[in-house]
């Protein structure tokens, strides 16, 4: 009788253990991977409203205007082009819809902020930014390496004399500069974002149909 009670009380502290070992799982994970419970405002958020401090000081010109957050490295802003180019057709008049990247020197998504600046210049970004997703996130193609980024101009018929002179240009700096204030600006640490009337900082948190239904609320909001 003694020894089937310490079996029991054996295998009734094991199981404790892993109840205990598995919360304490959970728990780590949603600290220090979810950040779920973090005090910490930079932290990146489904849903941010910004002071009118912060929207009158905005480096954001357009008043009705829906910005994506974006970056070449970024799996979800991939997957969302072909949903976002719809999205955009169907804004009422007098709403843009346009994409940065983000940039800095402080996140590695934005290592890619000066070819997009480049192509933005030449006026070929949004030709060319399937195959630029498609060389990172895919293939694994490091276009901030020069040789590899000569190579993935050659493949998409991009002149590479005129590509290296805009690269230079005063044009591009400017708008590195202005894709840099906005992330500045709004703490943007991840992609993709999604700026709102200067004024929501919003990440897709439901599918996109219903996403999409919540942008356009929130642009047609007038507090």
């Amino acid at each position: 009788m003694a020894t089937h009670f310490k079996r029991i009380t054996l295998i009734g502290y094991s199981l404790f253990l892993i109840v205990i070992s598995s919360l304490m799982t959970v728990l780590c994970y949603h600290i220090f991977v979810f950040n779920t419970f973090s005090a910490d405002d930079s932290q990146t958020q489904a849903f941010r409203e910004v002071s009118v401090e912060q929207v009158a000081s905005s480096p954001i010109k357009e008043e009705r205007s829906i910005i994506e957050v974006m970056s070449y490295g970024c799996h979800y802003c991939a997957a969302n082009e072909d949903n976002l180019a719809e999205f955009s057709r169907s804004l009422p008049p007098g709403s843009t819809f346009t994409s940065i990247h983000i940039a800095g020197d402080n996140n590695g998504l934005a290592a890619y902020a000066p070819l997009f600046a480049t192509l933005e210049v030449m006026g070929i970004e949004k030709q060319v930014r399937d195959s630029a997703y498609n060389a990172v996130i895919t293939r694994g193609v490091d276009l901030t390496d020069n040789n590899a980024l000569q190579g993935w101009l050659v493949k998409n018929n991009i002149d590479t004399t005129k590509f290296n002179t805009v690269r230079q240009s005063e044009a591009v700096k400017k708008r590195l500069s202005e894709m840099a204030a906005i992330t500045e600006h709004y703490a943007i640490n991840a992609t993709p974002i999604f700026i709102i009337n200067k004024r929501y900082v919003v990440a897709q948190d439901r599918e996109f149909p219903q996403f999409a239904q919540r942008m356009q609320q929130l642009l047609k909001e007038d507090k």
